[in-house]
């Protein structure tokens, strides 16, 4: 069986399984996790690192590192890492990241495999929240969870969505259906990136 290399980003709303499906990637398909935090706290802590400083000045202001920093650091790490199968954590997070992911990703002759979209229905994650609050009966914890998870859906579809048309236009996107179990949507992913 030809080991097959993938370059993959997974999608999703809050609370979709991101990390825990990102996880099973890297402890049993020896995939590389690019997370964007990790990088960040990599350069901040490095004695020489060019970024450090202003990465420090930035985060202590409370600021978003800008898109260009991030997109630097990853392309270093993906060079670093070509040969391997890598999954991006938390990256890229809205439409311009991506754009510019893939055009620094295409001058190294790299492609993105796969897109993966981990699809939930937000429905039910608010039934969820209400069956939670009803059995625990605390009405203000109810309200703040229903609030929170709205404001989060919001960015959700405002800032990600537009991400996930660029990657179907790309012809790498691929839906899986993040309200079966962990085992079951984990089956799905591998289904897809072999």
């Amino acid at each position: 069986k030809k080991k097959v290399m993938s370059k993959v980003v997974l999608l999703g709303p809050p609370g979709c399984g991101k990390g825990t499906q990102s996880q099973i990637l890297v402890e049993n398909f020896k995939f590389f996790q690019l997370s964007t935090g990790d990088l960040l706290r990599e350069q901040t802590s490095k004695e020489n690192s060019p970024y450090g400083k202003e990465i420090i000045n930035i985060m202590n202001k409370g600021d978003l590192v800008p898109d260009e920093i991030v997109i630097n650091l990853i392309i270093e790490k993906i060079s670093v890492f070509k040969d391997k199968s890598i999954i991006f954590d938390g990256f890229p997070r809205n439409l311009n990241q991506a754009r510019v992911l893939n055009n620094s990703l295409e001058e190294k002759s790299i492609k993105l495999d796969h897109a993966i979209l981990i699809e939930v229905d937000f429905k039910i994650l608010e039934k969820r929240i209400l069956k939670r609050a009803k059995e625990s009966n605390n009405k203000k914890r109810l309200d703040d969870n229903i609030e929170t998870l709205n404001k989060r859906i919001d960015v959700y579809k405002n800032i990600t969505l537009p991400i996930v048309s660029y990657y179907k236009d790309k012809g790498i996107l691929s839906l899986v259906n993040g309200m079966d179990s962990i085992e079951s949507v984990n089956k799905e992913i591998l289904n897809i990136i072999n």
